[in-house]
């Protein structure tokens, strides 16, 4: 168990009620340690923990924990009051740059220099930290091997870095707009690569490319007056999102499920 799943699992049993938190802890981590046996991510499965002790304080609440994770089941379906990982990390980012364009929208009319630097730098967190650590975070939980985990998370982190430090990069010269684009596209490709999204798929990466050419030239700015294009800041990332969600659907990955045994693994006829 790495130390994010640990922190997760731990963070997950603080919020838990006192009554149930030492069943908790000890199956949370016994279900995160054994998911490698069922080719699961254990990341995953610390992060559902968490988000079940987010949405679901109340002592009252029926979760779906009370049953071992790890116990092979016969066949895998969604069960009631489970949260999905994936979908939750992908709405935060969704939700942070939709919210990013009302913040910045709000921020026109400060007067002050520490108000337009705090304004700044929110607005950055919202259109490009929040939304890249989401989706890092959602590719760490997806259910492929550890490899094309690791490389399309790390692919995803090392963009938002770059971008948080490119109005830094530009006071030394000019940002090329290839380089820009490239950067923009970056988050896609590590989703391409996580998921094993087929060539073709790959085609998909033209609706963002296409949205950043028209910011980079003002044609997207020219949609709305100006004082509202604050607005459209967070429409190229959408639009990454978009992408990729599109290609998910191509993925050459099956997840894999439990067939029961066609005959008895144990003869009891003696």
């Amino acid at each position: 168990m790495s130390a994010l799943d640990r922190a997760l699992v731990a963070a997950a049993v603080a919020m838990t009620p006192a009554a149930h938190r030492e069943n908790r802890r000890e199956q949370w981590s016994a279900d995160v340690q054994g998911a490698a046996e069922l080719d699961l991510s254990p990341t995953a499965l610390a992060f559902g923990a968490f988000t079940t002790a987010v949405f679901h304080r109340r002592a009252d609440r029926r979760t779906t924990w009370g049953t071992a994770m790890t116990a092979a089941p016969l066949d895998v379906r969604p069960e009631p009051h489970r949260i999905r990982t994936l979908p939750v990390l992908v709405s935060v980012a969704i939700v942070s740059l939709l919210a990013s364009g009302v913040w910045l929208l709000l921020q026109t009319n400060s007067a002050s220099w520490t108000e337009r630097v705090v304004g700044t730098l929110a607005g950055e967190t919202l259109v490009h930290v929040v939304p890249g650590v989401a989706v890092a975070l959602a590719i760490l939980v997806l259910p492929v091997s550890v490899p094309r985990r690791w490389i399309g998370a790390s692919t995803v982190l090392a963009a938002t870095v770059v971008v948080v430090l490119l109005p830094f990069l530009s006071s030394v010269g000019p940002i090329p707009f290839e380089f820009s684009l490239l950067l923009t596209l970056l988050p896609l490709v590590g989703w391409f690569v996580a998921t094993s999204t087929p060539w073709p798929a790959w085609t998909l990466a033209a609706l963002p490319m296409v949205l950043t050419y028209a910011e980079h030239t003002g044609a997207l700015w020219a949609l709305l007056p100006a004082e509202w294009n604050p607005i459209l800041v967070g429409v190229p990332y959408l639009a990454l999102i978009l992408a990729g969600f599109v290609a998910s659907r191509f993925s050459t990955d099956r997840r894999r499920r439990f067939v029961a045994p066609e005959r008895a693994l144990v003869d009891k006829s003696a």
